[in-house]
Parts: structure tokens; C-alpha cells; sequence
């Protein structure tokens, strides 16, 4: 005798259910193996430019390997895990360990990380000839007559530094791309901190910034912002620096100082 109809219904989704719990019973299997990434955080580099013919190397000139943080399902970092490395450009050599080797002379590649299928953005990496020099205008003192109320306007013009090679071999332009470039804020002989922007800030365009790195065009630039109520005297100075290094040491040309003298309108 044929069951009755609402039996053979609940019978026919048994199958489906079944199927799904399996489903569901392997995915929690796998996001609570310890040793399997579900998250890859690949967010910086040892550096943002690597000279070419040279490793790629942190702020201090020692060579620097490529570094990717695994996680798994419970979100802890999983220890050495068999993260690889790729270039989806021409013109490095990734090692296994994750040392990167420039080959080609100037541009950028782009840099990823891949583990257990999973795989991250790319990120930038310049590749440059070697940072001999900095250059500066040969105008470097200025007054900013600013207006009270305080406006946007109570900044200095564009202070700016470009960074040099010697290499310029074949007519390549001497620029160099992707080098840092720190700056800092000198007041009453005392350097401001990071967070100390009181009376004045430096800014990349309306961002607060004291670390940057060179554009295509070698330079980086950065405005004096005047906070003009905050002002405890009606005239002031302040001494805008930029200072960049190759692996510790200082390039030919730097530091550069700017003054910028500060007055009523």
C-alpha cells in the first residue's frame, strides 16, 4: 500500500537534509582545523621600493623577506604556514624563503600572497635606481601673512623635495620613485610630535602626514597648515624638515630645511 501523500513529501526532503547537514558538518570540520587558513593578511612591506639589481631591504639596509599572517577559523594566527609568494609583473625573483630580487631597472610590480587557496590583493612594489641625492628649490624661506578668523587659506606654499639618482644611464630620468621621505616640524628648537599640531600641521593635500614616499616623479611635497586662533604670539617661525636616507644613511643634500615665518594679515 502507498504511503499517504504528506509521508512521501517529508520523505523526499529527508534526502536534501541529509545532504545539507553534511554540508554543513564538513565546513565546521574545516574552519575549526587549527592548521587550515580561512583569513591571509598580506597589508605591508618591507619596504615600499626595492634598487634594482639589489633585495629588496627594510629602512635600515638589512635584507627583508615577504611576510604574510595566516588565520584560522578560531582566528589565531597559524605558525609558519606554507603561505607562497607571486609577481603578476616581469622584472623581480621571488625566492622561496620570500626574499624579492629586482632584475629590471625602473616601474612597479605588483606583489601577492597565496595559502591554502586562498590569496590576497596585490600590493605595490617600486623598483628604482639607487637614491643619490635630494634636491630642493633654492627658495626655501617664506612668511605666511594669515587672516583671523582662521581659514584654509593660512598655509604656506608648497614645500617640496624630489629624490635623485645618478643612474641615468640610456636617458632614463633621474627621479627616483617609491623612496621615503620623512618629515618633521621644528618649533621653538623643540621637534613636534606626530600629535602635536596645536599651532600648526603638515599636511599631504588636507591629510595629517609626516611619512611619505616619492611619486613617479621623484618628489614629495608637503603645506605648513597655521592654526591662527591657537596662536599664543601675533608673529612666530617654524621649520619644516625633510630628511631621507639610504639604509641609515643620509643622501647627498639632506636634510632640507624650510622656514616659514608666520605674521598678521
Amino acid at each position: 500500500m502507498r504511503p499517504p501523500a504528506r509521508a512521501q513529501k517529508n520523505r523526499r526532503l529527508l534526502a536534501p537534509l541529509g545532504v545539507l547537514a553534511a554540508a554543513v558538518f564538513g565546513c565546521a570540520e574545516l574552519g575549526t582545523d587549527p592548521q587550515v587558513a580561512v583569513a591571509l593578511e598580506f597589508d605591508s612591506l618591507p619596504y615600499p621600493a626595492v634598487i634594482t639589481g639589489d633585495t629588496l631591504r627594510n629602512a635600515d639596509g638589512t635584507a627583508a623577506q615577504l611576510r604574510a599572517v595566516a588565520y584560522n577559523g578560531s582566528g589565531a594566527e597559524i605558525l609558519d604556514p606554507n603561505v607562497q609568494f607571486f609577481s603578476l609583473d616581469t622584472g623581480v625573483t621571488i625566492h622561496p624563503d620570500g626574499y624579492v630580487t629586482a632584475t629590471r631597472r625602473d616601474g612597479f610590480v605588483r606583489l601577492l600572497a597565496s595559502v591554502d587557496g586562498l590569496q590576497s590583493l596585490p600590493r605595490r612594489l617600486e623598483v628604482t635606481r639607487s637614491p643619490d641625492s635630494l634636491d630642493a628649490p633654492a627658495t626655501r624661506d617664506f612668511t605666511v601673512q594669515y587672516a583671523i578668523p582662521d581659514v584654509a587659506a593660512n598655509a604656506s606654499p608648497d614645500l617640496g623635495v624630489t629624490v635623485l639618482s645618478d643612474d641615468v644611464a640610456g636617458g632614463l630620468s633621474p627621479n627616483v620613485a617609491g623612496w621615503l621621505v620623512r618629515w618633521r616640524v621644528v618649533h621653538n628648537g623643540d621637534t613636534l610630535g606626530p600629535t602635536d599640531t596645536l599651532f600648526a600641521s603638515l599636511l599631504d593635500g588636507t591629510r595629517r602626514s609626516l611619512l611619505d614616499t616619492t611619486g613617479t616623479d621623484g618628489r614629495s611635497v608637503r603645506k605648513l597648515r597655521i592654526h591662527a586662533e591657537r596662536l599664543l604670539v601675533l608673529n612666530d617661525s617654524f621649520i619644516v624638515v625633510a630628511e631621507v636616507r639610504r639604509y641609515g644613511t643620509l643622501l647627498r643634500g639632506s636634510p632640507v630645511r624650510f622656514v616659514v615665518n608666520i605674521a598678521p594679515q
